[in-house]
């Protein structure tokens, strides 16, 4: 049984970590959760295109609102919001469902104290759930604090219809800290509402972001005497909800939580060009920090069948790359390991995107020393390139960009990999 997370940009999704860690615990053996990089003009054919093994499909941005459109049934609650993140497979076709709703229930009502006014931060999707989620909590007065002055008016129109009882008032960004609601909800993107302003006061702030925990909005709403909590709690509660609907049972919050932990954790990461010793190295590294280690060209290579050279000659680069990105991704949300980078990977901007969460170290190695270690090589065709010094410095920005740490990759392996100790010692 088949089921994924889809959208534009995915890399970044917790998902597949989530959902697969819940058919471990329960031994589902058979079922697969993957990720895809979809846009909206491509969905309705992936849809399309998916054969009677897939179960289920989770939405994230800026999928949301074309679910319905691909959907053949839509339950009340998806076609209220105007939006779905769940793509349920039927025996008449797909039903499109909002698990983000009764999740952010889920996430709030534990701290929940009845109040009849809350604030929300933000006027995107999540905006729209959370202003339903808030009905549902019994709140009668919301006010809508938004930069995008037309798409406040637009959610303000919407929550007409879809929550006539609900009364919204769109104020400015900049007062929310000022204000007094006992309740606040930030949809926004880490760093846009930071919390500085925030006075002395109760209730509770919930903050959507879910990585780089606590985020500077959560600490100042904690010392000013609120209650916080985070983006995972919704995370983990949409996903159960979507794990209940692909396959008819209900997974280990426990297990989802434990799997969100790992999947968070900062990884330890070698970069550079071809010749670096970043295989060679990185086992050394993970055998002294008794971690696992993974060469992600080793899995790319263990996925398709054949070697990365023939997977360019097959696919051409571009495709290639975008294989490369979701195998880190998947890597990079996986259990603690040291991981081997391909020389190009950090080429790849949503790579990059992703290693600013981690640890990377750069294996800095010249190009005369990566030919001499190289010596004569068939397998690399990158060798025979006539514009390989080019492509070699073209590269180098990019790797110290990337790098928290760079080290010389001259020296014997085991000298290398003691200096990369060291350093990670010294960054403690």
């Amino acid at each position: 049984m088949k089921s994924a997370v889809l959208g534009s940009p995915i890399t970044h999704s917790l998902s597949p970590a989530l959902h697969r860690a819940g058919y471990a615990a329960l031994g589902l053996t058979d079922w697969s959760y993957e990720r895809h990089e979809v846009g909206v003009e491509q969905l309705a054919d992936f849809v399309a295109g998916l054969d009677d093994d897939w179960r289920g499909l989770s939405l994230t941005m800026p999928l949301k609102a074309a679910c319905l459109e691909v959907a053949t049934d839509v339950t009340e609650r998806a076609a209220r919001a105007g939006a779905g993140n769940t793509l349920v497979r039927t025996e008449h076709g797909w039903l499109a469902e909002n698990t983000d709703i009764p999740g952010l229930v889920a996430a709030l009502r534990p701290a929940w104290r009845g109040w009849p006014t809350a604030a929300v931060l933000g006027a995107g999707a999540t905006a729209r759930s959370s202003v339903l989620a808030l009905e549902e909590l019994g709140v009668s007065e919301v006010h809508l604090y938004a930069r995008n002055r037309r798409r406040a008016a637009e959610l303000v129109e919407w929550a007409a219809v879809a929550a006539p009882g609900l009364s919204l008032e769109v104020r400015d960004l900049g007062d929310w800290a000022r204000a007094k609601e006992p309740a606040v909800l930030s949809t926004l993107p880490a760093g846009v509402a930071d919390g500085s302003g925030l006075r002395a006061r109760s209730g509770l702030l919930f903050d959507a972001v879910y990585t780089d925990w606590p985020t500077p909005l959560a600490t100042a709403a904690s010392a000013a005497g609120m209650d916080v909590i985070g983006g995972l709690e919704l995370l983990v509660a949409q996903a159960r909800l979507q794990f209940r609907l692909f396959t008819g049972q209900d997974a280990s919050e426990l297990v989802m939580r434990a799997a969100a932990a790992v999947a968070l954790r900062p990884k330890l990461v070698l970069a550079g060009f071809m010749g670096a010793g970043k295989t060679t190295v990185g086992r050394l590294v993970a055998e002294r920090l008794g971690l696992p280690f993974v060469d992600s060209d080793e899995v790319i290579v263990a996925v398709q069948g054949r070697s990365v050279p023939e997977i360019f000659l097959d696919l051409g680069e571009p495709p290639f790359r975008q294989l490369e990105a979701m195998v880190i991704a998947d890597l990079l949300t996986g259990p603690p390991a040291v991981i081997a980078l391909g020389g190009g990977a950090v080429m790849t901007p949503k790579v990059n995107e992703l290693l600013k969460a981690h640890t990377v170290v750069l294996l800095d190695i010249s190009l005369a020393q990566s030919l001499a270690r190289m010596g004569p090589n068939p397998g690399r065709p990158l060798l025979a390139r006539p514009d390989l010094p080019q492509l070699f410095a073209d590269r180098q920005p990019v790797y110290r960009q990337a790098a928290d740490v760079i080290l010389p990759a001259a020296g014997e392996p085991e000298q290398v990999a003691e200096s990369v100790l060291r350093a990670l010692g010294q960054q403690a």
